[in-house]
């Protein structure tokens, strides 16, 4: 599945005739830049039954098209998910130590299967994601508070990149370890009812509140450490900490160290529900909103290809 509206695809456009080169007679290239032609392709691959979904885009991209997937498929086992890398942002594919540009990927994989070698994969769980009782939404990463903020003002930039991100990143850490105005903005408190699995948690204002079912939230954070602990469950996180307190603990967080109680909540859980006033959220780096409530709850399965 192409997307060529993906950054990457914009600035270099033949990167679809190299993927149709290269898969010759072993799969075929779909274009899908519009819900309607997503639908299209949706349903042609459901029909020919495939094995392995390659999607050419980035993190947005995964999430469109695996929700549409997963809401036409049901209860139906999802193909394998290739991840390309072709977007602005591949947060899931660097979390699973996928590198590379589309072509490089895509080459690895048909060696392997040329060859008669069975793929690599990883099995993950997909979060669904349902505002006020619409339509599921499915993806790796949600997340609320400072993870929005951040995204609002990435996005806001003229050309999004990972350079751009990282600058942003490195500014607002070096605006909380000095008390300044920049971190003050992006960390602005919410007061949320946070539920999971019918307990609820203690009130609190929260700095963020994610949760994931990829060990990676970007830039090699491994937020979500507990993702794979219990089978069917995803690491939820509500971050209680001061800006301060996190640029400070941002190693023990890149490393995957267990959460302080005095910085976070976390728990493994296979239902989280989410309440608060217009509530702004994301899915793969995708923003929402939400009138009142967010349920958060495990999706199905899907296995991600290694190359």
């Amino acid at each position: 599945m192409n997307n060529p509206r993906s950054r990457r695809n914009r600035r270099h456009p033949g990167i679809a005739r190299r993927l149709r080169e290269r898969l010759g007679d072993d799969g075929e290239v779909v274009d899908a830049s519009t819900p309607e032609e997503l639908a299209r392709a949706v349903e042609r691959f459901r029909a020919a039954k495939i094995e392995v979904l390659g999607v050419n885009g980035g993190d947005g991209t995964g999430h469109y098209v695996l929700t549409a997937f997963a809401r036409a498929y049901g209860a139906e086992p999802l193909p394998k998910l290739l991840l390309l890398r072709g977007g602005a942002m591949n947060t899931v594919a660097h979390g699973h130590h996928i590198r590379g540009g589309p072509d490089s990927i895509l080459r690895e994989v048909l060696i392997r299967r040329r060859h008669g070698y069975p793929l690599r994969t990883v099995e993950r769980d997909l979060l669904c994601v349902e505002a006020d009782g619409g339509p599921p939404r499915f993806g790796f990463i949600f997340g609320t508070g400072v993870v929005v903020t951040f995204l609002e003002a990435y996005y806001q930039g003229d050309s999004p990149s990972p350079l751009t991100a990282a600058a942003l990143l490195v500014r607002a850490v070096g605006s909380a370890l000095a008390g300044g105005r920049f971190a003050a903005s992006l960390t602005r408190r919410e007061p949320l009812r946070v539920v999971t699995d019918g307990d609820e948690w203690p009130d609190a204002s929260y700095l963020a509140l994610v949760a994931g079912s990829t060990p990676d939230i970007g830039f090699g954070f491994k937020v979500f450490h507990r993702c794979a602990e219990q089978p069917g469950s995803f690491h939820a996180v509500g971050v209680t900490a001061t800006p301060l307190q996190i640029a400070l603990a941002l190693r023990r967080i890149h490393a995957g160290r267990p959460w302080k109680r005095r910085h976070a909540q976390d728990e493994v859980t296979r239902d989280l529900l989410v309440e608060a006033e217009r509530l702004r959220f994301t899915i793969d780096g995708d923003l929402y909103a939400a009138e009142r409530r967010v349920r958060v709850s495990t999706g199905p399965g899907i296995e991600i290809v290694l190359p």
